[in-house]
């Protein structure tokens, strides 16, 4: 609306100066008749005059201009308020569109989604909800894995993460990754093959996510066999290498693992690492897949040194020989047992009796202390570091329901000595790690024994063979022997010269050490 006060104040203010400038020329004019020598000013002034009335009036259309545009951009500015108002409102709606589908139908979608996918039938057990941050994402708690008619798997809560491409029909619509949290499997031989396939179907860039998850594998007896806890499985396409690819981080028998899988689609080939730090485990893993029958190649890092396995796999059995010829081995997946034969050159002593040994690491997982593991490992180790007269050492190792059970040992010391055993059980408690058994000293050559040892000869007197019992304590690296017996027949003299040697912390598998203490042996013995 015109303001005609607002106007009359602006007029006035531009009559002011007119009103001066009539002023002045009248006193002018006055002062002009006193000076007749001087110019005559009225052309000046009124020309001046004429000039401030022509500011006047521009200022008056500018004004008027001005309040025009300003009554124009208010009407703009609250039309583009508008029109983002309702863009955002839109926006908003359209990504809470899914929060109105229908639920029956949101559930089928997804079954049929992860269904055909890869082949992995769930069941809903609670309502399925929706999410919008980070990205749109229905979820469910309670959600159930089926496979083969079985529940395979529980997951406390699943996330299904969906492309915002189109939110107007369930038949535009795209599942991008898939999270199970806190999963609990119940896997054996029959169902193992659930991974595969899950494996076999990742060739798009989605995701497929176990976090948080427990695998508990069971015999077919449906008894616990062991537990796996996994922190992340993760099966995804890498299109970059055109791999379809596996990575997870898992424990079993407290021993943490990485593993990676990568298969080449073209090929059919799969290369497998697994990892762990804590058994210092390196193993690479090359798989071909030809007819019915499995070809690979196996390099490992054991006791520090890489060594390469060809194996095959058939019929539900693992054969496997090393590059060198020094280990190979049977393994019956149905039932479970495992046979290997190990042959060593050389082994140093410090691999088997420091704290920091990797023999030790695996006693003191329990690893091999799982009830449900049946296995013969038959070793042979031609020589022994610091040990040099000790060769040809055959051992045998059952594992069988819990126990580590060590027989068939056989050593030969310096040509002269056999030492045998035929009952040494390994234990692992509270007090420490403990080899606990009966040893035989079977005497082929005495002669040539008690030269080597410089026992005088009122000493030397005749045997064929020692027992004794014994404790080796890794824990302290100390030896306890008792009830000896020298061809069957006990000596108290003896027991009582061991009852001291016990008490005192000497360590045998010093040279210096075990060569007095055999002198000071025959010494006691021949009284």
């Amino acid at each position: 609306m015109f303001n005609l006060n607002f106007y009359k104040k602006k007029y006035r203010k531009l009559l002011l100066p007119i009103n001066k400038i009539l002023d002045s020329f009248f006193n002018e004019l006055a002062r002009s008749k006193s000076q007749k020598n001087k110019r005559d000013p009225i052309k000046k002034k009124l020309f001046h005059l004429d000039h401030k009335i022509e500011n006047f009036f521009n200022k008056f259309k500018e004004f008027k201009k001005y309040n025009q545009n300003k009554k124009k951009l208010s009407f703009f500015r609250n039309k583009t308020v508008l029109t983002s108002t309702i863009t955002f409102l839109l926006f908003v709606s359209y990504f809470f569109m899914p929060v109105f589908y229908n639920k029956d139908e949101t559930i089928n979608f997804l079954k049929n989604k992860i269904l055909n996918t890869y082949e992995i039938q769930i069941k809903f057990n609670e309502k399925v909800g929706y999410g919008l941050l980070p990205q749109p994402f229905f979820y469910t708690k309670n959600l159930e894995i089926v496979h083969q008619d079985k529940i395979l798997g529980t997951s406390k809560y699943a996330k299904f993460y969906i492309s915002f491409n189109n939110f107007f029909s369930f038949k535009k619509l795209n599942i991008k990754d898939v999270i199970f949290q806190d999963t609990d499997f119940n896997i054996n031989a029959s169902n193992i093959n659930f991974l595969k396939k899950t494996l076999k179907y990742s060739e798009t860039l989605d995701q497929f996510f176990f976090k948080n998850s427990k695998f508990f594998y069971k015999d077919e007896n449906d008894e616990l066999l062991f537990l796996s806890k996994v922190d992340s499985l993760k099966f995804f396409y890498d299109d970059k290498n055109d791999l379809q690819k596996v990575r997870s981080g898992f424990e079993i028998f407290n021993i943490p693992f990485k593993l990676d899988i990568s298969k080449n689609i073209e090929n059919n080939q799969k290369i497998i690492k697994l990892i762990s730090k804590k058994i210092r485990l390196d193993i690479d893993n090359s798989v071909k897949y030809i007819d019915n029958k499995i070809n690979g190649l196996l390099e490992i890092d054991l006791f520090n040194k890489s060594n390469a396995f060809k194996y095959k796999i058939k019929n539900n059995k693992l054969e496997f020989q090393s590059d060198d010829g020094n280990f190979d081995g049977v393994l019956n997946f149905k039932p479970f047992y495992f046979l290997t034969n190990l042959n060593f050159d050389y082994i140093s002593q410090k691999k088997i009796f420091q704290s920091e040994s990797l023999i030790l690491d695996v006693l003191d997982s329990e690893l091999l202390n799982n009830p449900n593991l049946s296995s013969i490992i038959n070793i042979k180790v031609n020589k022994i570091d610091k040990f040099e007269y000790l060769t040809d050492l055959i051992l045998e190792i059952q594992l069988d329901n819990g126990k580590i059970l060590m027989s068939n040992f056989d050593a030969k010391w310096n040509k002269s000595v056999s030492i045998k055993s035929n009952d040494i059980e390994f234990a692992n408690d509270k007090s420490g790690k403990k080899l606990i058994g009966e040893i035989l000293f079977d005497f082929n050559d005495v002669e040539k024994f008690f030269r080597y040892f410089q026992i005088k000869r009122n000493y030397r007197n005749v045997f064929d063979e020692i027992r004794a019992d014994f404790v080796y304590d890794f824990t302290q690296d100390k030896l306890i022997l008792n009830n000896l017996r020298i061809d069957n027949k006990s000596n108290q003299v003896l027991e009582n010269f061991l009852d001291n040697y016990n008490k005192k912390n000497k360590n045998l598998f010093n040279k210096v050490t075990f060569r007095n203490f055999v002198k000071e042996f025959f010494q006691t013995y021949a009284g």
